[in-house]
């Protein structure tokens, strides 16, 4: 656009051989070479620029000792040069013709602009703004085109600052500026991260524009971010999103993200409400409403859009799938976390692993489904029978007073070993085998119990009654020895969910 923008001012330049004759001042020459001036003009007339170059070329030499008119000379070569494009040339030979110090002022100063598009014209930036800097500090009365034009090459040369100074002074000898002059001295601030000063000239270009562009509004956004000021950032997109028939998602994408950087979080949840209305099968719209949720710490909003999204099927990967399980239990519903960990694995959505089994039956037992807590188990001993699967299983089986069962899977236990709490798999051992009549058993399984500290003394109770019982001859009131018994279970049960929950 810069480029597009300076060569638009060399199209005034062929106009500038076109001078009448009589513009030309009175030289002190001899006849033969003013006949030869007025060759060169025809012919540049007639448009044989070739020819007349060819021509003024051989005059050159014999005007050595002439310097005004090798001024004029030079300027006229310069003139002809340019309308060949040969541009760097045209300017080389207008600064010889100004060196020679001979022009009239008049003459002096429109070589000095035209050598400063010649070398626009050829890309010599840093040659075209000293000329055209030169230029405007003796001009009279310089047209805004030319300020631009100075403007665009400081931009051409990375020189943001020295360019958003030369359009603030050419608004400041302006009694009207126009907005869009504001807005290129705010871009060139901008782009010198001035920031403060650019966004206070495209404020002011935004209130005197009468139908300002998206494009401004997201400018100004954007400076006023890096700002941090983000409340008048958010309001400058607002304004944008108020007056656009079709407002744009990423409008909305960037006011919510200066809605959170705002901490405005109520904010945040209208702007995604407004584009879940809009693109509601869109997971990444879903996703960031939880966050906002549960960064406000409603934790229930933020599980209800969790199971929303789980319900419309934008919940698809495992991991995401089993995080929702844990959400639910994490808030008491269990039994809703088990129903869908149960079908995802039912349905391969899940895969069908100890681990996941695993986290299945805790789901179950937390529900108090302990009859399918007990049977997702014997699938997961199935696949891997560690020691501690095999407790759990035994501890669910206590609870369901099967005590066959239980035993079984408590000696299977202990004998695999690696328990986490070995001290209640013996406990519970001896549990069922009382229960099974089996009283030597459990008088041994008490023994080893005993020596756990944390169930030492439930154990040493336990022993106590057996040799009670032996000595009376009698069982003991079944009341009594139920609560006993049931306590230290449903203990060891839960102590053994918090284990398996942290790992």
């Amino acid at each position: 656009m810069r480029r597009l923008l300076a060569l638009f001012f060399l199209l005034a330049l062929p106009a500038l051989a076109a001078e009448p004759a009589g513009s030309e001042p009175k030289i002190d020459v001899s006849a033969e070479v003013l006949k030869e001036f007025q060759a060169i003009e025809a012919l540049t007339a007639k448009g044989s620029l070739g020819e007349a170059t060819q021509r003024g070329q051989a005059l050159l030499p014999k005007l050595q000792d002439a310097p005004a008119a090798r001024a004029l000379l030079l300027r006229n070569l310069a003139l002809l040069y340019g309308q060949q494009k040969h541009y760097l040339h045209a300017a080389t030979l207008l600064q010889q013709s100004l060196d020679l110090h001979t022009l009239s002022a008049e003459d002096a100063a429109r070589a000095q602009l035209d050598m400063a598009q010649y070398y626009v014209a050829a890309a010599d930036y840093p040659k075209a703004a000293a000329s055209l800097s030169a230029w405007l500090a003796q001009a009279k009365a310089p047209q805004p085109e030319q300020f631009l034009l100075l403007a665009e090459i400081r931009g051409e040369l990375k020189q943001y600052t020295e360019a958003a100074e030369v359009m603030e002074r050419l608004i400041a000898r302006s009694p009207a500026p126009k907005p869009e002059w504001l807005q290129r001295a705010a871009q060139y601030y901008a782009a010198a991260e001035n920031y403060p000063k650019a966004a206070a000239l495209l404020s002011a270009s935004l209130e005197q524009t009468p139908a300002p562009k998206p494009e401004q509004f997201l400018l100004l956004a954007e400076i006023q971010t890096r700002l941090k000021h983000y409340t008048e950032a958010a309001r400058s997109l607002e304004k944008l999103i108020a007056r656009s028939p079709e407002p744009k998602p990423e409008w909305y994408q960037m006011l919510l993200g200066l809605y959170h950087e705002d901490h405005n979080l109520e904010g945040c949840i209208q702007v995604l409400g407004h584009l879940l209305r809009q693109d509601a099968g869109n997971p990444l719209y879903w996703e960031q409403l939880m966050g906002i949720y549960q960064e406000a710490k409603q934790e229930q909003k933020a599980l209800a859009v969790r199971q929303l999204m789980y319900t419309r099927g934008l919940l698809t990967k495992p991991d995401e799938i089993v995080q929702l399980v844990q959400v639910l239990r994490y808030q008491g519903l269990s039994a809703r976390a088990a129903d869908i960990l149960q079908r995802e694995i039912d349905k391969g959505g899940v895969e069908k692993n100890p681990r996941n089994l695993g986290l299945l039956a805790e789901a179950w037992t937390e529900a108090r489904e302990l009859g399918k807590a007990a049977a997702t188990l014997e699938k997961s001993v199935a696949m891997a029978d560690t020691g501690e699967t095999l407790h759990r299983l035994g501890q669910i089986y206590s609870e369901l007073h099967d005590w066959a069962r239980a035993r079984q899977a408590l000696a299977r236990a202990l004998t695999r070993g690696g328990l986490k709490n070995p001290g209640g798999a013996w406990l519970l051992l001896g549990m069922a085998n009382y229960r099974l009549n089996g009283k030597n058993e459990a008088r041994e399984a008490f023994l080893q119990a005993k020596n756990t500290p944390a169930v030492s003394k439930t154990a040493e109770q336990w022993l106590e009654h057996i040799d009670r019982e032996a000595q009376q001859g009698k069982r003991p009131c079944c009341q009594q020895h139920r609560a006993a018994g049931m306590g230290v279970d449903h203990v060891d049960r839960k102590a053994g969910q918090k284990q398996d929950r942290r790992h």
